[in-house]
This record gives C-alpha cells, sequence and structure tokens, in this order.
C-alpha cells in the first residue's frame, strides 16, 4: 500500500473505531501503518476489495449504501487489525483461542469423536 492509501485508511478506520475515554482508535493503535498488513497476510482475498474500498470517491455513509461489501471488507480488515493489537487484546482480556480440556463424565464413545478428528480444525491461525 502507497502512503496516500495507507492515510485514507487510517481516516475511515478513525470513523470506524474512533477513540473513546479508555480505548485508542484505530490509527492510534497503527491499524492503517502495519495492522492492516497482518490482516491482508492472513486474509489476501480482502485485498481488491479494500483497494476499491479505499478508492471510492464518497463518505462511509455513502461506500455503506452503495457498496455494502466492500463497506464489511473494510469494517472487517479494520477491526482485524485492531483486535490483533497485544495492547487492546490487554486491554479487554482476550489474547485468542486457547485450547481447553474437556472432561466428560461418562467419556464421549470414539465412534462419534472419529469423525470430528478426521475432519480437522476449522479456524485459522492466529497470524503471528
Amino acid at each position: 500500500m502507497d502512503d496516500a492509501s495507507r492515510s485514507r485508511l487510517a481516516e475511515l478506520a478513525d470513523l470506524l473505531i474512533p477513540a473513546s475515554d479508555d480505548m485508542p482508535s484505530a490509527s492510534a493503535m497503527g491499524v492503517a501503518a502495519h495492522g492492516v498488513d497482518r490482516v491482508l497476510t492472513a486474509r489476501p482475498d480482502l485485498v481488491p476489495l479494500l483497494a476499491e474500498a479505499l478508492a471510492f470517491p464518497g463518505d462511509l455513509t455513502a461506500l455503506r449504501t452503495a457498496r455494502p461489501d466492500l463497506f464489511a471488507a473494510l469494517g472487517e480488515i479494520v477491526a482485524g487489525a485492531y483486535y490483533l493489537e497485544p495492547e487492546i487484546q490487554d486491554r479487554i482480556g482476550y489474547h485468542g483461542r486457547v485450547s481447553a480440556p474437556v472432561e466428560t463424565s461418562p467419556p464421549i464413545p470414539e465412534s462419534l469423536l472419529a469423525p470430528v478428528r478426521a475432519r480437522g480444525p476449522l479456524y485459522r491461525p492466529d497470524p503471528r
């Protein structure tokens, strides 16, 4: 992304996630500076949508009305970059999914577990 695109993204990101009394804005957390790169590395399918959203001539309200798909992609990118920041994770007390053993009584029959184990994980790994 060039400097102009990052600047536009910072402006839009702050409209989506402005600063509050206890939380910093999206741009203050580096969403446009470096966070977007982490998100787009994990979700390269969003690159063309972000480019279109940043090139859209109107404001966020017009974008949401005219191109809800681009507005949704922009929101996903900004929120994803924001919540990937360790400082934000510390503030909200959430550092991502963690493995937690499940104890059952009586044990779950292997015939029920086998298809789930064969399927494998369904989540995307953390891009860090």
